[in-house]
């Protein structure tokens, strides 16, 4: 090497390696920085979509309580709730009917709880004599379906109700039309020792009796809607028959479920009440949910962890409907309890 050539110093290497060590983990700390950003955005971003998931279900499944499930003096108080106690989870159940199936009006029970006579619905036809008779209705897509069978072959579960209490059965025998003219009964078996009372299973202390058999009405069963809070893996559950839950939502920490009552004190004022345990559920006008939401996936010692509550409200539309007119009105005639 000449006395011209020249290289770089052991400190100008070191100053250099310094700095480009300096320099690499300042990149790496602002990229893991940036990461622990979108990790927890992604946490809360996935929080919100579970609680907008809730929202949406709870909402549509509020709405169309007592659905197919009519009556002509009325509607089916198709709601039923459990109070957790010191701010426990609460739960709730909302039973529906087959709105496509049509309706039966019971007018008899007879032989120790085990028949049922109603008056034959308009849209069910018949067709056949006797013992050898089958009965079928148009259900959404037109097609004939077959009703008032043994639930031992179909598979159709029915429920009696009136304005507040129900009674699950399945029929031992197919339905017949006893009589004629004006006379004429849809004759209904069942077994009463395996009928099902949906609160009780449920767990609500509220309308646990039967039904008012010579008040009451028949429809297919529809669904047997809850909700419940699993506290175990903080995940709200919800089950179309009562027996089958499924996970709808994850990280949450808290289900509480108000409900909006209205009645007529003795000047015939409305009065609007706001509780966790109505004792009138053909009072609820309104339901309204309070869930508390976690981000699922972190500890709440993690800097990406966070907490949400969401409070909304649903109101049903087929609850009640005939005693829900006239909210505004002053007349007492206007109402029915």
């Amino acid at each position: 090497m000449t006395s011209s050539e020249k290289g770089f110093s052991l400190i100008e290497l070191m100053m250099a390696a310094f700095l480009t060590v300096g320099l690499m983990g300042a990149v790496f700390a602002l990229m893991n920085q940036n990461q622990n950003v979108f990790v927890a955005e992604s946490g809360v971003t996935d929080m919100n979509q579970n609680l907008r998931t809730v929202d949406d279900l709870l909402t549509r499944d509020v709405q169309s309580a007592g659905m197919g499930m009519s009556r002509i003096n009325g509607s089916f108080a198709a709601i039923f709730y459990t109070n957790g106690a010191n701010g426990s989870p609460d739960t709730i159940m909302i039973i529906n009917g087959d709105p496509f199936a049509p309706e039966a009006e019971v007018t008899d029970r007879a032989g120790g709880s085990a028949e049922l006579f109603c008056m034959p619905p308009p849209d069910v036809t018949v067709t056949g004599n006797g013992s050898n008779q089958t009965m079928t209705y148009l259900d959404e897509g037109g097609n004939p379906k077959p009703i008032y069978k043994d639930s031992a072959t179909t598979g159709i579960h029915y429920i009696c109700y009136d304005d507040t209490n129900a009674m699950i059965f399945d029929l031992t025998k197919d339905g017949q039309i006893v009589g004629n003219g004006a006379s004429a009964r849809l004759k209904l078996q069942h077994n009463p020792t395996s009928s099902l009372n949906p609160p009780s299973v449920f767990g609500s202390l509220l309308d646990t009796q039967e039904p008012d058999y010579a008040n009451a009405q028949i429809s297919v069963l529809g669904s047997l809607i809850a909700y419940r809070l699993n506290q175990q893996t903080d995940e709200l559950e919800r089950t179309e028959d009562l027996q089958n839950w499924y996970t709808v939502a994850q990280g949450v920490t808290n289900f509480q479920i108000e409900y909006r009552v209205v009645s007529r004190d003795n000047t015939g004022q409305i009065v609007e009440q706001v509780t966790s345990a109505p004792t009138d559920r053909r009072a609820i006008r309104a339901v309204i949910f309070t869930i508390s939401a976690k981000t699922a996936d972190f500890d709440p010692s993690d800097k990406a962890y966070r907490v949400a509550v969401q409070k909304f409200e649903a109101a049903p539309r087929n609850f009640n409907l005939l005693n829900n007119n006239n909210l505004s009105s002053n007349t007492k005639s206007t109402w029915q309890f």
